[in-house]
């Protein structure tokens, strides 16, 4: 299994494939964005997509952004979903792309937002907790 960065001019073909993960990154927003959202700001370029395959055949996507902050730049993991299993095949891959990725770019780090169960994996790869989002909603979305 791969990880491979689609570039633009390619989004439009692996967009079948890929569109039921980006509908489960949705799902996790809570109303944050929609599938459009998403492809509009891979589109422009602020995002980029990420394929999880083999061969032909999706099993998941990444989604990330680089951030200027003030005084630096980082890699932001915006969204991720896969097929289940998939992460455990693919994780040192994933690492070790988006390390590289991120230092071609000149940022300093990787950062991302998960679930609690992204955790241990996190540890494995040198990530410390450093805040914690609780959300609460006003309505069901």
């Amino acid at each position: 299994m791969n990880i491979s960065l689609v570039p633009i001019g390619q989004v439009a073909g692996v967009m079948p494939s890929l569109f039921p993960f980006l509908v489960e990154s949705v799902k996790w927003s809570r109303g944050r964005v929609v599938v459009d959202d998403i492809l509009r700001f891979v589109l422009n370029g602020q995002m980029q997509l990420w394929a999880v395959h083999e061969g032909d055949k999706a099993y998941g996507h990444i989604v990330t952004e680089i951030k200027q902050y003030p005084q630096c730049k980082m890699l932001t993991i915006q969204y991720c979903a896969m097929e289940p299993g998939t992460l455990e095949s693919v994780e040192d891959e994933m690492q070790q792309t988006a390390q590289q990725f991120a230092k071609d770019a000149g940022c300093v780090g990787i950062e991302f937002v998960g679930r609690p169960g992204w955790g241990k994996t996190g540890e494995k790869y040198g990530y410390a907790v450093q805040s914690v989002v609780y959300q609460k909603f006003f309505e069901e979305v």
